[in-house]
């Protein structure tokens, strides 16, 4: 039995309809996909123009300029004349500016120098290091308990000082010295000789804090 053309061309538009939907989706067209927006670039600082140095400020530039020196100048100076080997740290870098200009600076002026910088000299091993003073306190500074002249007073030292109630010091003493310097409290027993204040820093800091001890103690 034939069917009408009618019937046959609608049960064709059903077969046709079926294997398109049955199509996997890989072999769909993909979508397009959207961009991600642009980057936006980050603002630019903009500097103040701002005005040029006066001719008395260039003029006093000049003459610091002048009138300054480089540790490596000053260091030969100092080892011309007294002898002494030096060890330099690379952190340790600056520019000396006096007034006036040094010409033969002596040892105990260049531990001044050095101290101002926040740096620190000690002698190890017949050499004489150059540090950052943060560190001092790891180098063998000498033991000094009674004073000495022919010491510079910015040579630090380490001093060790018996006193009773050392404890109760080293809140009192600790401000008034160096952030560089070390201070710490030994509590003896009854049998032992006593409590001990352990002290480094600069030897001018150093008999300070020793006369203050002793005024302290009384």
């Amino acid at each position: 039995m034939r069917l009408p053309y009618s019937v046959t061309v609608f049960v064709a538009s059903i077969v046709l309809a079926g294997s398109t939907l049955a199509q996997p989706e890989q072999n769909r067209p993909a979508a397009p996909q959207e961009r991600p927006p642009a980057a936006q670039p980050a603002p630019v600082a903009v500097l103040p123009n701002l005005p040029p140095p006066s001719p008395a400020q260039v003029e006093a530039q000049r003459r610091r300029e002048e009138q300054s020196v480089d540790l490596g100048e000053l260091l030969t100076k100092v080892s011309q004349a007294t002898g002494k080997k030096f060890l330099i740290d690379p952190r340790v870098r600056m520019s000396v500016y006096a007034v006036p200009k040094f010409e033969t600076p002596t040892y105990a002026e260049l531990l001044t120098i050095l101290r101002m910088h926040g740096f620190a000299a000690v002698e190890v091993g017949g050499r004489v290091n150059i540090v950052p003073d943060a560190n001092v306190r790891f180098l063998p500074v000498r033991i000094l308990n009674r004073d000495d002249n022919s010491v510079p007073d910015d040579e630090y030292v380490t001093r060790v000082i018996t006193t009773p109630n050392a404890n109760l010091l080293v809140p009192v003493l600790r401000p008034l010295m160096s952030q560089a310097a070390h201070l710490a409290a030994m509590v003896g027993d009854e049998s032992g000789p006593g409590d001990k204040l352990i002290m480094m820093d600069t030897y001018a800091n150093i008999r300070r804090m020793t006369e203050l001890v002793n005024s302290l103690s009384r």
